[in-house]
Parts: structure tokens; C-alpha cells; sequence
């Protein structure tokens, strides 16, 4: 509760605090996706709200269960890959064209490979409904793949992530690879020809 409690901003933790006591506690899943063309927000609640952190609005209704790979006890290796697993129902505006426009955003893979996403908790309020304290980080990662199924009344997006601290021993923000380069430098060419750090680096033959 402490560690909770510190990550919150001092005109915070008082109230937090206070709500933490209580024997039930109000809270929403939140998903954030840093999409290319713009982020998306969504939480598993029914009316949307802003939070006190960045003053973003989190867009109610989707189910949000998360599946995280299994990490062998003994292992002091972080898993590299998890799943989040989003449930999306169809929207009132554009009901006939929710599924092709989910697929087609499936498709666009430059618009989310390697950028970032994450999971965040909110506390409430259970007598007025409103937000308290910033939000908490559950889980920071970089979208990798997606996939979606359908139902009759929902579509479910399964992402997979890579998170942060994959690549143990890469230098920060990498530099060795091209995947990397292109995440800091978008357009640079200078590592295209590189292979993984601690893998033989091969340059072309001019």
C-alpha cells in the first residue's frame, strides 16, 4: 500500500488513502494505445471520465482481461511477450462497419508496431463517482501483433506486447538494431543492416 501510496502526488495520498480503507473499492482497467494516427483510450466502465493526471477522457465499454505469459519461478528472466485481450462491442454510429474497420486497422501494422500501450488502475469515489488520485501503471509495453475474433455482439482483439525490459543487455533505447533506430529515428537508414545486439553485425559488401 505504501509503494501505492508514493506514487501518487502528496495532495493525493490523503484521500487515496482514505478510500484504500474502505472495505470496497470503486476502480476501472484502462488501455492506452499510442496508434500512429492518433491515441485510443478506453476503460471497462460504464461512463466515461477524465482523469487527474493528463485531463485525457477514457472512453467506457470495453472488457478488458489481460493474459500475461507464465514466468518460471526460478527464472530471473522478465517474459518477453503477453497478451492483452480487448473486448470491443459494436458501435452505434457505424454498426455495418465495425468489423472491416477493425480488421482494416489489424492490417495497418505500421500504425502500432512498436509503439507504446499500457494498462492503468483507477480509483473512485463511491459516492460520487469521481475519480481520486492519478492513475497507477499495472503494465507499460510496445504493441507487437493483433489479432480479432467475432461474435454477435462484440469483436475481441487479442494484442500481443512486447514489454520494456525484453531485450535484457540492449543499450537503453537500443541503437544496435533497425527496429530501434526506427523507434528513436524514424526514416534513418543506418541500421538496417544490423542483426540483434550480441549477434554478428553484417554490413553490406560495397
Amino acid at each position: 500500500m505504501s509503494i501505492f501510496l508514493d506514487a501518487q502526488p502528496e495532495a493525493y495520498r490523503d484521500a487515496v488513502a482514505a478510500l484504500l480503507r474502505r472495505e470496497a473499492v470503486p476502480s476501472a482497467i484502462m488501455i492506452s494505445m499510442d496508434f500512429a494516427d492518433g491515441a485510443q483510450r478506453m476503460c471497462n466502465r460504464n461512463v466515461p471520465f477524465s482523469d487527474l493526471r493528463w485531463g485525457h477522457t477514457w472512453g467506457a465499454g470495453a472488457h478488458v482481461p489481460v493474459a500475461i505469459n507464465d514466468i518460471e519461478e526460478d527464472s530471473e528472466e522478465l517474459a518477453p511477450f503477453r497478451e492483452y485481450v480487448i473486448g470491443i462491442p459494436p458501435p452505434r454510429d457505424t454498426p455495418d462497419t465495425w468489423r472491416s474497420n477493425i480488421v482494416d486497422s489489424i492490417r495497418d501494422v505500421a500504425n502500432y508496431r512498436g509503439r507504446e500501450c499500457g494498462l492503468w488502475l483507477q480509483l473512485f469515489d463511491p459516492d460520487t463517482g469521481a475519480p481520486v488520485g492519478w492513475p497507477s501503471a499495472l503494465d507499460i509495453s510496445l504493441m507487437d501483433k493483433m489479432r480479432a475474433s467475432f461474435t454477435a455482439g462484440a469483436a475481441v482483439v487479442t494484442m500481443q506486447v512486447e514489454s520494456l525490459l525484453a531485450r535484457k543487455g540492449v543499450p537503453v533505447y537500443g541503437m544496435q538494431t533497425d527496429m530501434d533506430q526506427q523507434r528513436r529515428y524514424p526514416g534513418d537508414l543506418g541500421m538496417q543492416f544490423t542483426a540483434e545486439a550480441s549477434k554478428l553485425v553484417v554490413w553490406t559488401d560495397f
